[in-house]
């Protein structure tokens, strides 16, 4: 008897994609890296704007770039003294516009407030160009 179903996958050999999701969700799970994203989402910025942004202190700021960029979630670049960093992907940022608009919804804000959730991780213009 033969099936059109593909071959299950065990649970064992997602073992590494699962442990891969779960720095992501690790890194992301930090608010102030949540802030950091935030000021990333729509632009490229360097270290003083995005400290001046978030209100974090750079100490901070500093650390939490580092781990965003350990986790590939960031790109730099140098220019003279500065340093400048972006969004590696949207796709970390679709997931946080999806579950802030989820946690705005459950929280009545939503309705009140209309679609403010697409602030909380607005689109760059390049995305907003595809869309």
């Amino acid at each position: 008897m033969s099936s059109n179903h593909p071959p299950r996958t065990c649970a064992r050999d997602l073992q590494p994609i699962f442990e891969s999701v779960g720095r992501v969700f690790s890194v992301l799970g930090e608010p102030a890296r949540l802030r950091i994203l935030h000021a990333l989402c729509q632009e490229e910025r360097c270290v003083n704007d995005i400290i001046q942004v978030t209100g974090l202190a750079q100490a901070n700021v500093s650390r939490h770039l580092g781990r965003l960029y350990q986790a590939g979630l960031l790109v730099r670049r140098r220019e003279g003294a500065q340093v400048f960093y972006r969004v590696a992907d949207s796709a970390p940022l679709d997931l946080c516009r999806v579950i802030a608009a989820q946690v705005m919804a459950r929280q009545g804000s939503a309705q009140r407030d209309g679609d403010r959730f697409s602030s909380v991780f607005p689109l760059d213009t390049k995305e907003q160009a595809s869309v």
